[in-house]
C-alpha cells in the first residue's frame, strides 16, 4: 500500500503526517510525502535544493521513531497544488491521501481557492482530513 501525505510544514500538515504514520504502521504502507511549488517565475536551482533538504530533514525528524519506508517529493509545477497532488496520486496509484486542513471563510475560498477542497472532490482514492 502507498499513502500520500500532503505536506507544507504547517502544524496541520504535521498532524496529518503523524496520523498517516500511525496508519502506515498498521497497514504496512509506504509513505509518499509531497509538497508542491507552483512555478510562476523561474526558480534558482540552489533555492529549490535548499527547500528539498529542509523538507527531507523535517520529515526525517518527525518519522525518526519508526522504521517506515517513505519518500519525500518536492514537485515544481505549472498546475495548482490540488491538481498536481491529484495527478501524483493517480500516477503513483496511491491508496489513501492524508491532508491537513485549515478552516477558511467562504470569501477566503473564493479569493484563494482551496487545495483541500479540490483534492477531496477529485481524488482517485479515499482522503483522510486532519484539522
Amino acid at each position: 500500500m502507498k499513502f500520500l501525505v500532503c505536506y507544507d510544514e504547517t502544524k496541520e500538515a504535521k498532524k496529518a503526517l503523524k496520523v498517516a504514520q500511525e496508519h502506515a504502521k498498521i497497514w504496512q504502507a509506504k509513505l509518499e510525502v509531497v509538497n508542491t511549488i507552483t512555478r510562476i517565475e523561474p526558480l534558482k536551482h540552489s533555492a529549490v535544493q535548499k527547500m528539498e533538504e529542509e523538507m527531507e530533514g523535517n520529515i526525517k525528524e518527525i518519522l525518526a521513531k519508526d522504521d517506515l519506508p517513505y519518500q519525500v517529493h518536492l514537485l515544481l509545477t505549472d498546475l495548482t497544488s490540488g491538481e498536481e497532488l491529484v495527478k501524483f496520486a493517480e500516477d503513483q496509484k496511491i491508496d489513501q491521501i492524508f491532508l491537513g486542513i485549515v478552516k477558511k471563510s467562504k470569501v477566503g475560498k473564493l479569493l484563494f481557492g482551496s487545495t483541500a477542497q479540490y483534492i477531496i472532490l477529485h481524488s482517485p482514492c479515499p482522503v483522510v482530513t486532519v484539522q
